[in-house]
């Protein structure tokens, strides 16, 4: 607590203002904030002048131009690294550790570990890489030893990564006159103290919003003291969570949590119904969530199960989807029934693996958990 305490004091004294809210370590899930009194619907509990934002403007010029070409994402992350700042230093010292960091983050990872995620995860993770890897070569190029800039000693690779994951899960939307035209839209970032405390919960209780002046941070309903407020990170499943954010939510508090099926749809079309697949605009992108297998999924699943001339019409909207809903099911059940006997040999696997930290397999494990109860409940709906 008493990193806290210094943040705050070091935070008000140069225009921070909390009405009615306190951060507060919370079992298991690091610092959040909660209200310390009776907080009123379109309240504002929390303001951030600009000047306190870490933001491209307020990077040092000599790292700004030494990484020219380069993403706002990699600038930040390497001014983290770069900068001696005893400002920094009382905001650095609530941050998640770079341990912390290691276990949650799957791009942190031992990759016998990064084997066992999810497909849905591994295609992000392959993403979030590549964004990386780009990042670290602009970096590490501009910065090549220690003579280039002061500081440069303390740029590794790996001081790198966590610093670029700190930017990457702690960052808030942000834009300027200036930068909503000339940077592209994944560069509209900025960190700010305190208010990334605020834990992301699926429709959250508070609303953020920006102006000239800094960001505000106000209530959207009501709450009692000792109640936990919340922000929205966006609409996202528990896949993209882990990935991005290095944590997953219980599948019942996600609304947005889905599976994806590409890995045992896609294999069952010959090259000709795959091409018919892609004309039409549905090849890939096949999902399931609580509800329903999305309906890519039951219009691709169709075209095995009636002509082409009849899988045409039903696009076309001269013949009834519903005629063929029941060879529909069976399809997707022979899916579903593959995915969850590899789901339970995955989890397997991760219970016998060694790789990573007790906590990164937990989390893995606990993934794969949800998803087995996704398919495990559509398999029952469609044998009912």
């Amino acid at each position: 607590m008493e990193a806290i305490e210094k943040l705050l004091d070091w935070a008000t004294a140069r225009g921070v203002v909390l009405d009615g809210i306190g951060p507060k370590p919370l079992p298991g899930r690091g610092i959040g904030i909660v209200a310390t009194r009776e907080l009123k619907q379109g309240e504002a509990v929390l303001t951030v002048p600009t000047a306190l934002l870490r933001s491209l403007d307020s990077t040092p010029k000599p790292i700004v131009r030494a990484l020219k070409g380069a993403t706002v994402h990699a600038i930040l992350a390497a001014a983290l690294c770069l900068e001696s700042d005893p400002d920094f230093d009382v905001w650095r010292a609530v941050l998640p550790s770079p341990d912390n960091v290691e276990a949650s983050m799957p791009i942190c990872w031992p990759a016998d570990l990064q084997a066992l995620l999810p497909p849905a995860a591994t295609s992000m993770l392959d993403k979030q890489q590549a964004k990386f890897d780009k990042d670290w070569t602009l970096v590490s190029a501009a910065f090549p030893d220690a003579a280039s800039i002061a500081g440069a000693d303390r740029l590794t690779r790996d001081s790198f990564l966590y610093a670029w994951n700190l930017v990457n899960s702690r960052t808030f939307y942000h834009t300027t006159p200036r930068t909503e035209t000339r940077l592209p839209k994944d560069d509209h970032m900025v960190l700010q103290p305190v208010a990334d405390l605020f834990n992301h919960s699926p429709h959250g209780s508070c609303a953020v919003s920006y102006d000239a002046a800094g960001f505000t941070i106000a209530t959207t309903r009501a709450h009692a003291p000792g109640d936990e407020l919340s922000i929205r990170y966006g609409a996202h499943s528990n896949d993209f969570l882990l990935v991005e954010y290095g944590f997953a939510l219980p599948r019942d508090a996600n609304p947005w949590d889905e599976t994806g099926l590409d890995a045992y749809v896609c294999p069952l079309f010959a090259p000709a119904q795959r091409r018919r697949l892609e004309d039409a605009g549905f090849w890939g992108g096949y999902v399931l969530d609580a509800q329903t297998a999305c309906y890519r999924t039951q219009t691709a699943l169709r075209m095995l199960c009636v002509t082409p001339g009849q899988w045409r019409a039903v696009l076309d909207g001269v013949r009834d989807e519903d005629v063929d809903a029941p060879a529909v099911d069976r399809e997707l059940l022979r899916v579903l029934r593959k995915y969850e006997k590899d789901i339970r040999g995955k989890v397997a696997e991760i219970e016998r693996s060694t790789a990573g930290s007790d906590d990164a397999r937990h989390v893995l494990r606990a993934r794969w958990i949800q998803i087995k109860e996704l398919v495990v409940a559509a398999i029952s709906r469609i044998q009912d």
